[in-house]
């Protein structure tokens, strides 16, 4: 392992951004880890671990600190029988590949989450989610290190306290590096289909497999997110806020327009965060022609070019103010900013 000093990171964030590390290392297998963390002297320095850099904003051009760059690969098939395959996947594997991988051998269950950018690890910090599925549905265990302990644990997916866009990993777990992630898949296929207009798509498909609902998936999303290759983004950038049902009467009385969806538990509302920020009108400005929000998704916010993390962070919070003014809601950041 290699350490290196005022390393360039704007090929390793999807906004984009122009950044450099005070110092970068590769961390291509669980080795590198402890070689790292023999070299005491920048464990006392801020760290972060970089998957895929899709869900990131690099609030400045220099990051003071460490930034280990997760590169571990690897799939495994741990068991296998007629209904289930139990998969261990290195958390530096790339999400969609490995969605598309397990779509190709039949191991159903992650359609619903195609095209989604990141790392499997990172997946798992964020529990991430789409079209009424998410990872935390199919973890079974997560492995990782711990630079409290130091030392390589590992978690059940019922301590993980995964939660909507949360988990542990976000909280009292931060400090640690996802090295692996097992997950349950399942033989039968059996489609999510009640989100969105997901059964209006696949009304004319006469037979419907799992490659058939990726494509679907992948077409959707192709109209409703914009390449970060062409414009940065981070995909969401806002949580999607949950208040209580009474505050909802309220707020729905004054604005009849709002949608709202029950949370898991069903007891509270969702808010489209998205549906919010374009009442608020971001879809008609443009910050000193850097920053926006996407046409097609309020919730997406873009680099048109040249913008600085600091453009991106200050656009957020003008936005957070025009929501809070008028809806009286106080919308989360999805996305991590360092």
């Amino acid at each position: 392992m290699l350490l290196y000093s005022d390393f360039s990171l704007t090929e390793l964030n999807t906004f984009n951004l122009e950044a450099k590390a005070e110092l970068y290392a590769e961390i291509s297998d669980k080795s590198d880890i402890e070689s790292f963390v023999r070299k005491r002297k920048y464990l006392e320095m801020p760290r972060i671990v970089l998957g895929n850099g899709s869900n990131i904003v690099f609030s400045s051009k220099s990051f003071k600190g460490v930034v280990l760059k997760n590169s571990i690969k690897g799939i495994e098939v741990l068991e296998e029988n007629e209904e289930q395959i139990v998969v261990k996947v290195a958390s530096g594997e790339d999400f969609d590949s490995f969605v598309e991988y397990c779509v190709k051998k039949r191991f159903n269950g992650l359609e619903n989450l195609s095209g989604i950018p990141g790392s499997i690890g990172g997946s798992v910090v964020q529990n991430i989610g789409a079209y009424g599925v998410e990872i935390k549905d199919y973890v079974q265990e997560v492995e990782y290190y711990d630079f409290t302990d130091f030392c390589f644990k590992k978690i059940n997916a019922s301590d993980c306290k995964f939660a909507y866009r949360d988990s542990v990993f976000k909280s009292v777990m931060k400090d640690t590096f996802i090295t692996a992630v097992t997950l349950r898949l399942y033989k039968k296929f059996q489609p999510v289909l009640g989100y969105g207009n997901l059964m209006e798509r696949i009304s004319g498909i006469n037979v419907l497999t799992p490659m058939i609902l990726r494509k679907v998936i992948l077409g959707i999303r192709f109209e409703k997110i914009p390449d970060y290759k062409q414009y940065g983004s981070a995909g969401s950038f806002f949580k999607n806020p949950e208040i209580t049902k009474s505050a909802s009467e309220k707020l729905l009385q004054q604005f009849p327009m709002l949608k709202t969806y029950e949370t898991e538990d069903g007891k509270k509302l969702k808010l489209a965060a998205g549906q919010l920020i374009d009442l608020c009108g971001f879809k008609n400005i443009v910050e000193d022609d850097k920053v926006t929000v996407a046409k097609t998704n309020a919730l997406i916010m873009i680099n048109l070019g040249g913008a600085t993390g600091k453009d991106i962070v200050n656009f957020a919070k003008k936005i957070q103010k025009s929501v809070k003014d008028k809806f009286g809601i106080k919308l989360e950041p999805e996305v991590v900013i360092c």
